[in-house]
Parts: C-alpha cells; structure tokens; sequence
C-alpha cells in the first residue's frame, strides 16, 4: 500500500515542477535578451561618445580656419562608420568660454537652442552631414580666441544626438543617446592673428 500513496505524490509533484520550470525558463530568456539589448545599446553610446570627442579634436585643433565646423561634423560621421549614419539626429559644433559642467553648455545643457553654434543634420541624398539651415551657421571662424595664454580663449564643443535602434527591438528600441564634449581650442603663437 504505501508504495501507490508514494506514486501518486510523486506523479503530481511532476506538475509542480512543469510549471516552474517554465515560470523560471521565461524569467531567463527575458534576461538573456535584456543583456543582449543592454550590450548593444551599450556598443552604440561608446560608439557615439567617441566620436564626439573625435569631432571636438577635430575643430579644435583647427583655430580659426573657415572649415572647422565642417571638419568637425565629418570627424563625427567618419567615426561613426559602424552605426547606421541616417540615426544621426544632430550634430552641433558650439562655441563655450567655461569648462564648467554645465556654464558653458548651450542652454545649460539642454541643447534646444545656442547663440554661436553650427548645426548639422544628416541628408541622406548627399550621405553626408550639411548645415541645418543657412541661419544656423552664426559661430565664423575669425570670431574665435585662439591667443595663447588668454584666460579668456575660446572652447568648442561637439553635440551628437542618435537614435538608437535595437537589432531584436525589445527594451531599448529607438532610444535617444546625446553626447557632449568640451575642448580648448588649440593656442596660435601670433597674436595678431589669434583674436577677433
């Protein structure tokens, strides 16, 4: 007799263990894909927070020639070569006087406007980045510092705004990642020529 009693415990015990073994099976595949989804937008802020520092290396070392926005707007593409360019939402090449953590920062770091900045969008017809709008264009290159020992010398800073888009398109689908780097524009020695 007790062998029967043992059975049929152990026949519904097996249920038991059915149903938690797919509550647990669920519980792991959703963390299997949230890690795989946080790798990857992981993967794409690294991607774009280098080549806003590239970018901003770029019109920094660049003072007061014509092209430096342009020359910055084409570092960020180029080192963005991974990622799908037309995600680009925006690309600011902006003039700063403070390296402060946010004193210097268009709209103290809200980025919806900026007084002396070139803006940049990307125009899928020419694969590149261009201006925004010709109005946008208001930092000119004969306008910066660039005097050697001047507390007062310029810094340019890079914005890059991409949309994030997830290859499996669960967690972290079309997220926004904005990045900001500041840099001294690189000192001129002839002081004629490194001021407005």
């Amino acid at each position: 007799m007790p062998s029967k009693r043992w059975d049929s415990m152990g026949h519904r015990d097996s249920g038991a263990v059915a149903v938690e073994t797919a509550v647990v099976s669920m519980f792991l595949i959703i963390l299997l894909f949230g890690i795989v989804e946080t790798s990857f937008l992981f993967k794409d802020w690294l991607s774009v927070s280098a080549a806003t520092r590239a970018g901003a290396r770029m019109g920094a070392s660049q003072p007061r020639v014509t092209n430096f926005a342009q020359a910055a707007a084409d570092q960020v593409t180029n080192s963005l070569s991974d990622l799908n360019p037309a995600n680009l939402q925006a690309v600011w090449v902006y003039k700063t006087t403070s390296t402060g953590a946010l004193a210097g920062l268009p709209d103290s770091g809200s980025f919806v406007s900026c007084t002396a900045c070139v803006k940049f969008t990307w125009k899928a017809a020419s694969s590149s980045l261009t201006s925004a709008s010709p109005g946008s264009d208001n930092w000119a290159s004969t306008s910066q510092n660039a005097c050697a020992g001047d507390p007062a010398r310029d810094s340019l800073g890079v914005y890059v705004k991409y949309k994030h888009t997830s290859p499996l398109g669960f967690f972290f689908n079309n997220m926004v990642i904005s990045e900001s780097t500041v840099m001294w524009i690189e000192p001129m020695t002839t002081y004629t020529t490194c001021h407005p």
